[in-house]
């Protein structure tokens, strides 16, 4: 019984210390002072590690992914882009349509675009309403209550990940999509 106990104050000081570490990095990005550990970052590398993990967290998601033969090297910090796509993953896998739900699937496509390489991951859910788009990046926003009672989070991953992005000379950018999708779009700029 002593051992559950602290078993549950170990995961909840370590979900606390993950909160607290979000918002020192968003208020670095407020100051202008996140600072990046610049080296060449292979995005392809990065996503089929986090593919293999979806096949672990959800196997029963069908997945389609479509990612470039060609380079999709960067320059940037591995860490932070690396907590970037992840946090995409996790929350297409988090708001994606109930198991069961016909169309249910997850979609992850990297490739290189002129001078940017782009990672767009998306997802078959209920759609963001247009009253909720303009807010999704906002700290804390964690839009229609009714729809993610269940779901663990402060609301702090998209609005950290797109200030992460942007610290890379980049941009994460919730997509327009046909109803009954929802897809987020990482573009940075290549080495």
């Amino acid at each position: 019984e002593l051992q559950q106990s602290l078993g549950a104050l170990l995961d909840e000081v370590s979900r606390l210390g993950a909160i607290v570490r979000k918002l020192l990095l968003l208020s670095l990005a407020d100051a202008g002072q996140i600072s990046l550990r610049q080296a060449t970052v292979d995005l392809k590398e990065i996503l089929a590690v986090l593919i293999e993990d979806i096949e672990l967290l959800a196997p029963e998601l069908p997945v389609k992914v479509v990612v470039d033969q060609g380079d999709l090297k960067v320059k940037g910090d591995r860490d932070l882009l690396t907590q970037v796509l992840q946090n995409m993953i996790d929350n297409a896998i988090k708001y994606n349509l109930p198991t069961g739900s016909v169309g249910q699937w997850l979609s992850v496509a990297g490739e290189r675009r002129g001078n940017v390489v782009q990672v767009t991951i998306a997802n078959a859910s209920r759609g963001i309403p247009l009253e909720e788009r303009d807010r999704i990046f906002d700290r804390f926003y964690r839009g229609d209550r009714s729809r993610n009672r269940k779901r663990e989070g402060f609301g702090l991953g998209l609005s950290l990940s797109r200030e992460i992005a942007r610290a890379h000379r980049g941009e994460l950018l919730l997509d327009a999509t046909q109803k009954g999708e929802t897809a987020f779009t990482l573009t940075l700029p290549i080495e």
